[in-house]
């Protein structure tokens, strides 16, 4: 939503932001007389140049000038000081330099043995997520990061022109963009050779290529040019989270009964134990589902199958490994932090035997022989089924997750958001006949154009990221032939990203 009404003058002392009153941060005037007790007003005066280049630098770009004065009232500063968001671009800037990189994919890749970072020629990670989600990075790490990486091709490159511009899209979280509106207007010049998208990703499930698969897919649409304090969309992400922690809720109910059904015991599972087991489940961000059926599949294999082998607890017991359950837990999660920051949830008959590994020196093979259990898997079976209704289907019991046409409708109060689809590639996982995953592709294409719309604007067809055996698909002749022509006829542009989780701004 627009500001409602802004006097923009020096004695500016009130403005509406989403229809509520707020004070603003008045930024005075310098005063040269206080500015240095010896007289010497350099410092001062340096800093009135830089904050002029600032504000004559977005003047090439008006529509983003209004689109950052939002941001700055909505997040409770002045929007006169708009130019001390310089380094955030909006909708005008954002499409301007996505037309220019969208047949260039060598500039979003770093190039074998580095060559593109070294030489400058890698231009944009637009997709990377910082410790609000999933990530290793803060927010102010990755800018830094990202700074650091601008401010040397500027040095060593002048004759560049396009800016180094990253995206923050954290997983259904706006907090990582809330961050860094803080962090860049606090330092402005820090950040003024980088270029900054605000963005989310967000977990949808839409129901394309039906005659090809039988179940939602899971699709990431990546949100740019957001203003993560905007009053209707902020609701729509907590809402979202809070939709995800009920059916955490409901999920633990479920699973409880059938346990006390089985074994007689009450209040086996917990959601508080599940949240400390997964970083996606504490934050309730992504897909709930398979974070809260891992969870409940690792505790009855612990507690009901390892804890009670007798080999297995000896073992334990000789490297002072814990052998209660609770204290394993807390082990296990600490583990799962450890090994990749927790962006990853495993299955059991995965995480389990590497877990033992590293805590006894047991084979993993040992422990996976321990977990072929026909009362193990009886149970986890019938589990499995009392807490299916919970899944996402095509037909829904539960709505908890978002789809396109609800993002569409969510985001039509922020005029500069646009919309694009992430890593196509990783829907067609499933899908084995390479004609299907073209035939597929196409459906989810034109469904996401038919319901965002206006605000359809790119994919990710230069993602760095695909896994083995994806990979190959991506990056084939006639893969890249397939998503120009359909980028073509949808007017979609073409982006791309490592889609970073870690500590290296140019890896995954």
């Amino acid at each position: 939503m627009r500001i409602s009404s802004v006097t923009y003058n020096t004695n500016i002392t009130k403005y509406q932001i989403n229809n509520q009153s707020q004070q603003p941060q008045v930024t005075k005037p310098v005063s040269f007389k206080s500015a240095r007790p010896d007289g010497d007003y350099g410092l001062a005066l340096i800093h009135l140049y830089q904050m002029d280049k600032l504000k004559e630098e977005t003047k090439e770009f008006p529509k983003d000038i209004e689109y950052r004065k939002q941001l700055m009232a909505n997040a409770g500063l002045n929007p006169l000081n708009q130019h001390k968001l310089r380094a955030i671009i909006g909708p005008q800037e954002t499409e301007h330099i996505i037309k220019e990189f969208d047949n260039k994919p060598e500039v979003f890749t770093s190039g074998e043995n580095w060559f593109n970072v070294n030489n400058h020629i890698m231009r944009a990670n637009l997709h990377m997520h910082t410790t609000s989600s999933d990530g290793s990075l803060t927010v102010t790490g990755l800018l830094d990061k990202a700074a650091d990486y601008a401010n040397s091709v500027k040095r060593e490159n002048p004759k560049i022109k396009e800016p180094f511009i990253v995206a923050i899209t954290d997983h259904d979280t706006t907090e990582g963009a809330k961050e860094a509106i803080k962090v860049i207007s606090e330092k402005p010049m820090k950040y003024a050779n980088l270029r900054v998208i605000l963005g989310t990703e967000i977990t949808t499930f839409n129901n394309v290529g039906l005659n090809i698969v039988d179940a939602p897919t899971n699709v990431h649409v990546l949100a740019y040019g957001i203003d993560p304090n905007e009053k209707t969309f902020k609701e729509f992400i907590e809402g979202t989270k809070e939709k995800k922690l009920n059916l955490q809720n409901m999920m633990v109910k479920t699973a409880n009964e059938t346990v006390k059904e089985h074994f007689g015991e009450e209040n086996f599972f917990s959601v508080g134990e599940a949240k400390h087991q997964y970083n996606t489940v504490s934050k309730n961000i992504i897909g709930i589902f398979n974070g809260m059926d891992a969870y409940f599949d690792t505790k009855i294999a612990v507690d009901k199958v390892l804890l009670k082998d007798k080999y297995i607890v000896k073992e334990l017991k000789k490297h002072n490994a814990p052998t209660t359950t609770n204290e394993f837990m807390e082990r296990l999660s600490e583990y799962h932090t450890g090994k990749d920051g927790n962006n990853k949830i495993q299955p059991p008959t995965v995480t389990l035997p590497e877990f033992i590994n590293k805590l006894t020196g047991m084979k993993e093979k040992t422990v996976l022989k321990r977990l072929d259990n026909e009362e193990y898997k009886s149970f986890r079976n019938l589990l499995k089924s009392n807490i299916e209704e919970y899944k996402t289907t095509i037909n829904p019991k539960y709505d908890y997750m978002p789809n396109f046409a609800t993002i569409y409708k969510e985001l039509k109060c922020q005029p500069d958001a646009i919309l694009g689809v992430a890593h196509p590639i990783d829907t067609t996982k499933n899908i084995k006949d390479e004609g299907k995953k073209y035939e597929f592709l196409t459906d989810l294409f034109k469904n996401f154009k038919e319901n965002c719309k206006e605000k359809a604007k790119f994919t990710e067809a230069y993602y760095q990221s695909y896994k083995t055996g994806r990979k190959e698909f991506n990056e084939s002749t006639a893969t890249q032939k397939f998503l120009k022509t359909v980028c073509k006829a949808l007017k979609l542009l073409r982006t791309g990203s490592y889609d970073t989780h870690g500590l290296n701004i140019f890896m995954r």
